[in-house]
């Protein structure tokens, strides 16, 4: 009869322990996210926000710059040929610049 009761009591223990081992996982999935990440999450929106604004914007520039020195070089085809190859890498470079940050950007929108 003893023997009845022990395991009895074992069994409900575990039982008991078991259910009390889910529960606590269940309530940190229902729980709020934490101050650190909702931060982190803000400060890469603004950083891409002003990302998104200012790689095309230097990219522009940077091309801008070298059209102009392009056009005062007088007769040297090196230099021109630099020129054109500066300004076709500076295209690529804010091309593939402005779509990292704009699919981050796209990816940090689930979130929010």
């Amino acid at each position: 009869m003893k023997k009845k009761i022990f395991n009895l009591v074992g069994k409900s223990f575990s039982s008991l322990s078991f259910t009390l081992l889910i529960l606590s996982y269940a309530s940190a999935a229902y729980a709020e996210t934490p101050n650190i990440v909702t931060g982190f999450l803000a400060l890469l929106n603004d950083a891409t926000s002003w990302l998104l604004g200012l790689v095309p914007g230097t990219a522009s520039v940077m091309i801008g710059y070298h059209a102009l020195i392009k056009a005062t070089v007088e007769g040297d085809q090196m230099e021109v040929s630099h020129h054109n190859r500066a300004m076709i890498n500076i295209l690529k470079a804010g091309a593939v610049g402005t779509g990292a940050v704009g699919l981050t950007k796209a990816i940090l929108s689930y979130f929010s």
